[in-house]
């Protein structure tokens, strides 16, 4: 059998470190005639690569380049333009995929911006239930040198509890020094070193999707209740899945 991972003699990006991660989400979609919509193909190598890997699905790629590539077998489909042009996504998915997409792999301008509005219009409207949406790059956040990135600064804010940490630690964690800590959380709920820039920052708001029933939750959260559209989330060094709830709320 045919492993992505070992599908390298491609002109693409996509690293085997990238693979191995589609490998564990693309491999039940393997042999179905699925749709696969790719944002940012650069010279057009990852589209015969999805190509060769789904032997029955079709592939559809946008770039905001032209792109030139052969493909015999006519399963292949190319469109110029923008990820954040809403009303070219719309019409690509009502020509290749008026049922939906069942994989969405957005490895166009690693912006927040336009990221964020290709992801929520694609998921909402046009990923099938139970879809796998992947965005590659996310890091770039964390770059100076990027367009909406900026360096990490860890400092953490003056509401620190590393003074209340260490003594607990000092003392083997003792109940009396746990009822403390937990007290002093709540009056001055601690805050953590935060990066909220770019792609970083994007990717935590679809953390806080993906807690959506936490932050919801009867009781103790923000009503009304709104259970999460993710059925799950996978944050790697590479890129980020998120699989579609079965049953979008």
């Amino acid at each position: 059998m045919v492993r992505l991972s070992d599908m390298t003699g491609y002109q693409t990006d996509k690293s085997v470190k990238y693979l191995k991660v589609y490998e564990e989400y693309f491999a039940p979609f393997k042999d179905k005639e699925i749709t696969l919509f790719e944002l940012g193909v650069f010279k057009g190598g990852s589209l015969l690569l999805w190509r060769d890997y789904f032997q029955n699905g079709h592939i559809v790629g946008l770039d905001a380049n032209p792109v030139d590539i052969h493909d015999s077998t006519g399963r292949t489909h190319i469109y110029r333009g923008l990820q954040q042009d809403t009303a070219l996504l719309d019409r690509i998915s009502l020509e290749m995929a008026p049922h939906g997409f069942d994989v969405i792999v957005d490895d166009a301008s690693h912006l927040a911006d336009p990221t964020r509005i290709a992801f929520w219009h694609l998921f909402n409207n046009h990923l099938k239930p139970g879809g796998i949406y992947a965005i590659e790059d996310w890091g770039t956040g964390y770059w100076q040198s990027w367009p909406d990135g900026r360096f990490f600064d860890p400092k953490i804010p003056k509401t620190d509890n590393s003074i209340v940490e260490r003594i607990w630690r000092l003392e083997g964690g003792k109940r009396s020094l746990r009822k403390l800590y937990t007290l002093f959380c709540y009056v001055a709920k601690p805050y953590s070193p935060n990066h909220s820039y770019g792609m970083v920052g994007f990717v935590k708001q679809l953390v806080d999707e993906c807690g959506m029933g936490d932050i919801t939750k009867p009781g103790r959260g923000i009503s009304p209740y709104r259970p999460s559209k993710f059925r799950k989330m996978q944050i790697s060094p590479e890129v980020v899945i998120v699989v579609k709830t079965d049953s979008p709320p």
